[in-house]
Formats: structure tokens, C-alpha cells, sequence
């Protein structure tokens, strides 16, 4: 049988239709990129496109191109909230979709059984077997990333020089380089396939003094190399800065300074620090807004990457602060809860602020729904916001709950109440175990080379902590609402957006305090431990000498 030359041609041209045709169908078919962008401490002066962000003249308090194109094209999401608003619970809420309260790690485990409820602080933390979005992720194909801060993947053995150790000799330099690779590893663990370029802590926590500040560049280094030798794939990458959370005036820093030892060279990502002071004076803005500029340098860098690798179009950006800052961190009350934060992808119907409820966990199962993945098949306690960001609906929740330590909170319409119940062993600590909790936290800041706290030892608790007269932004607070101590707090949130008038105890809202009641008994049913007349803990009773001990262990493990 002969074979003609025009066979032979038909022949080849479908076999290279086909392969273009199955090329083609492979790009059309790939997963959206995510880069996930999380602030640290974000005022929201700092945020251009809230009214906080704009002077009396209308004109703009910050310079941020970069950040606020993306804003603008993006959906702001004004109606979020963080549930724990401290450093450690918020990441753990950005990472797994979960509830803080969740945590199975030995801290959070003591705590419950010292407190007779889950304790939500600074210590709930991901272990290598927590459920986490990147887990998930490398199951449907994408290749995992993390840069930057740390502070929520466990890694006990890590440990820091002391405050004035020269970080120039050899062994400095080796034994920060294997505390560096020892975070990677635990996170890698959680679920990453790359981890680097890692502040375990806030910089100041770090130990020397030569390595306790911020490096953006540094980490931005690593997260540009990470799309470079990826973007021919689905991937995830989550960029936690360190800023603008303090030591402020970061971008004044050594720039060869990072926690994993001093760099030989300043690391290079296109952007030069030294040209922010001309920048901010040619735009009559002062030199406190400098941390922002750095910041918005680098967030643009980084869009810039995925321009050059031409992935920009199929990628999904977040941008948000781990919570709200203002007289309100380490609380329930809004000045912690309420975040800020927008999404911006061109599948979206940007350019549009959202009102509507929403909760630092609706963040996973939104872009495991973005994405095309079954969220169902997870454990998420949060919601997809997909309908609101497409338009198919105008709101996905009727209320957002909070827990931070003693307290638990729900908000429902324009209403939110909180419910503060301090465990048995807050209520009758002693003098030397108030004395204990002070040395310890004492011993700290000494450690880090900052003042300690000069508390009473009979000073009141806050809502999170175990330190007599309060720690970090509770004394903000305690200032602030003249209802911090009462154990039943409900608020009018329309015209009292500041929670300055608490209603509890008004006959008026006697029906509306027992609805908001009901609200907050759904979410404490669902999630572990116990909270006071709301649901008996599961935990036997422990002896004051075993509830003593732990607390020892504790404040040993924690304050190192």
C-alpha cells in the first residue's frame, strides 16, 4: 500500500493540532496562583482607602501605589473580623480556616486544664499534624511557599542568643543559621514545600540586638525566587511581613541584618530604601509613614514578579492585617476584632467595598472555592466568601464569634455581646503565684533587652493574659471601656461603634441580651473545652498543687 506525501502531511498537521489543542486545554485548565500577603499590626491610619487613612483636607496620609491599586480593583472587605485578635491565634485562623481555640499543641493543653476552658493567647500553635491550607493545597497539585513571619508553626526547641551576643563570630553564625533551618523544617512539616527567609518571632524577640529588626528585603529576596521557579505551575504563596508592627522605622535598619545570621551582601529585589525619605518629603508626607512606603515597595515587587513571569491575570492576591490594633488587641472589643483586608483577582467584580460580616477563617475555604476545590471535603469552621466577591449574593453570614482567654463574643446585626467568665484559677490566684506570672514575663523583656513591666502583683486581669495589671495592649483597654470587668457586655455597635455604653444590664434589652446569649452558645457547643455556665468542661478536675505545677512548666516553657 502506497502512502502519498499529502497523507503523510494530513497526518502530521492533526498530530500537531492535537498536541497544541491538549497544550492549550493544560494552560486553560490550571489552577489559579494565590499569593496570601499578611500584615503585621496595621493601623488603620495606614490604609489609604479607609477614612482613617485620609487627613482632614481629604488628601491621602500614606504613600502606597502599589497596595492601593490593588485595593481599588479589588473587594474590600470592611464588614471583617478577627476572632483572637493576638499575633499567634490570628496566623493560626489565616493557615488552617480553624478556630484558634482548635490548637491541640502542650500549651493550649495545659491551659485548658489550668483554666477549665480553652485559653486563647499566644499560645495556640500548628503541629505537624493540624490541618492546614497548605496541606490541602499540595493535594490538588500546587506547590507551597512560605516566607517571612512565622509565629504559629511550633518548633519548641528553638532558642535565642543572648541580648548583646556578637553575631559576627563563627559560631554565632552557625548556631543562627541551624535555629533558621530548624523553623524552615517545622514548617515544611505543617505542609510547605519551600520555607525560608523566616522570622520565627517579631524581630525584637530574636535576641541580639544586631539582628532584632526588621528585613523586608530579605524576605521579599526569597519570595520572589520562589514564583521565579515556580510559575510554570499552580502555587501558593504566603508572604507574612514583619512590618509595620515594631521596632518602627524599620527601613532604617542594617540591611544585611535578618535572624539567620548577618548577610555578606544587602539583598537585591529592584526598590532601594535609602530614596524613601525624598519620596515622603516630595509628597509633604512625614517620615512616620516610612515603614508603609518599604512596605509598599515590596508588596509592589512582588506583583511586579508575576507580571514578568506572566502569571499576574491567574493569580488571586489577598492582602490583609493578621487584626485590628487600635484599644482593642489581645480583646474581643472591635479595636481588636475589626481587621482589615481585600481580595483582588480578575475573576472577581472588583472596585467595590463589602459591608457584609466575615471572619479571618472564611479566608481558606474562600480560596479552596476559588479555585475549584470541594470545601466540604475540610474542616474549616469558616465560610467561602466566593458569592459576595462574584455578586451571585450580598452577605454569607448572620454573625461572626470571637474568643480571646476569659472571654467569648458574638456579633449579630448591628448588636454584640461579650461574655467575660474568669476561670477559678485567675479569680483565686495567690500572691506567689501573681508574683510567679510577673518574674516570669520579667525575666523576658530582660531577655529581649526591653523594660520589664513594673505591675502590682494585686492588679486586675485582663481578658487574655495571666499577668497581674494586664500586658502589651490590655492596659490600652482597660482605659478605654468602662465596661472591661463586667461579666455581661452587649453593645450597640451602629451608635456606639467605640463600646462605650454596655446595655446588659438595661431592662430594655433584657430580650435582646438572651438572643445574643444563644448566638454564642452555638459556636461554644461546637468547639472544644468548656465556658462557664455555657457548657460543662470535659477535663476531670485537677489538685491546686497539679494546677500550680503546670502553670510552672508553663511560664518556664513559654518566657524562655
Amino acid at each position: 500500500m502506497s502512502i502519498t506525501f499529502r497523507s503523510v502531511l494530513f497526518v502530521s498537521a492533526m498530530f500537531l493540532y492535537s498536541c497544541s489543542s491538549t497544550m492549550n486545554k493544560k494552560v486553560e485548565e490550571k489552577r489559579p496562583n494565590i499569593v496570601f500577603i499578611l500584615t503585621d499590626d496595621q493601623h488603620r491610619d495606614q490604609y489609604n482607602f479607609l477614612p482613617e487613612g485620609r487627613n482632614e483636607d481629604g488628601s491621602l496620609k500614606n504613600l502606597s501605589p502599589n497596595i492601593d491599586k490593588l485595593a481599588n480593583e479589588g473587594v474590600i472587605l470592611r464588614g471583617l473580623h478577627c476572632p483572637s485578635p493576638i499575633c499567634v491565634p490570628s496566623r493560626f485562623n489565616y493557615l488552617t480556616g480553624r478556630y484558634a481555640s482548635r490548637a491541640t499543641n502542650g500549651w493550649m493543653q495545659d491551659l485548658h486544664r489550668i483554666h477549665k476552658h480553652t485559653f486563647v493567647a499566644q499560645e495556640p500553635e500548628i503541629l505537624p499534624d493540624t490541618p492546614t491550607f497548605a496541606r490541602q493545597l499540595k493535594d490538588l497539585g500546587y506547590v507551597t511557599g512560605f516566607y517571612g513571619k512565622n509565629h504559629s508553626i511550633e518548633q519548641r526547641d528553638w532558642k535565642k542568643l543572648p541580648v548583646d551576643a556578637d553575631v559576627t563570630t563563627p559560631e554565632s553564625s552557625k548556631y543562627l543559621k541551624e535555629q533558621h533551618d530548624m523553623v524552615r523544617n517545622a514548617i515544611k512539616e505543617s505542609g510547605f514545600d519551600y520555607a525560608d527567609r523566616v522570622y520565627h518571632t517579631n524581630p525584637r524577640a530574636h535576641g541580639p540586638r544586631a539582628i532584632s529588626v526588621h528585613n523586608l528585603e530579605w524576605v521579599t529576596e526569597g519570595a520572589l525566587d520562589f514564583i521565579d521557579q515556580n510559575s510554570d505551575k499552580p502555587f501558593y504563596l504566603y508572604y507574612a511581613t514583619t512590618v509595620p508592627h515594631g521596632p518602627h522605622a524599620g527601613w532604617k535598619s542594617d540591611p544585611k541584618a535578618t535572624p539567620a545570621g548577618m548577610l555578606e551582601n544587602s539583598p537585591n529585589i529592584g526598590t532601594d530604601r535609602s530614596t524613601i525619605p525624598t519620596r515622603l518629603k516630595e509628597k509633604g508626607l512625614k517620615m512616620d509613614r516610612g515603614d508603609l512606603l518599604w512596605l509598599d515597595d515590596n508588596v509592589g515587587a512582588v506583583v511586579k514578579k508575576l507580571e514578568e513571569k506572566g502569571v499576574l491575570d491567574n493569580t488571586i492576591i489577598v492582602y490583609v492585617s493578621d487584626h485590628g490594633v487600635e484599644s482593642g488587641k489581645t480583646t474581643a472589643y472591635q479595636g481588636g476584632m475589626k481587621t482589615e483586608g481585600f481580595i483582588w483577582s480578575k475573576n472577581i467584580e472588583g472596585g467595590k467595598m463589602d459591608f457584609s460580616l466575615s471572619s479571618s477563617v472564611d479566608f481558606v475555604p474562600t480560596l479552596m472555592d476559588m479555585i475549584g476545590g470541594d470545601v466540604s471535603k475540610y474542616p474549616y469552621d469558616g465560610v467561602s466568601l466566593k458569592p459576595i466577591l462574584t455578586g451571585e449574593k450580598d452577605k454569607v453570614r448572620e454573625t461572626v464569634y470571637g474568643e480571646v482567654g476569659n472571654s467569648r463574643a458574638v456579633i449579630k446585626g448591628k448588636y454584640k455581646y461579650i461574655a467575660l467568665r474568669y476561670s477559678d484559677y485567675t479569680k483565686n490566684m495567690p500572691i506567689s503565684e501573681r508574683k510567679a506570672w510577673l518574674g516570669a514575663m520579667t525575666t523576658y523583656m530582660h531577655a529581649i533587652g526591653r523594660l520589664p513591666f513594673d505591675n502590682d502583683p494585686m492588679g486586675n486581669f485582663g481578658h487574655s493574659g495571666q499577668i497581674p495589671g494586664g500586658w502589651d495592649n490590655e492596659w490600652k483597654a482597660m482605659k478605654k471601656f468602662p465596661a472591661y470587668f463586667e461579666p455581661d457586655q452587649l453593645y450597640d455597635l451602629e451608635n456606639d461603634p467605640d463600646e462605650q455604653v454596655n446595655l446588659a444590664n438595661k431592662e430594655e434589652y433584657k430580650a435582646v441580651l438572651a438572643d445574643m446569649k444563644k448566638e454564642l452558645q452555638v459556636y461554644i457547643d461546637d468547639l472544644p473545652g468548656g465556658f462557664a455556665e455555657f457548657k460543662r468542661d470535659e477535663f476531670e478536675n485537677l489538685s491546686q498543687d497539679s494546677v500550680f505545677s503546670r502553670a510552672e512548666h508553663l511560664r518556664q516553657d513559654v518566657f524562655h
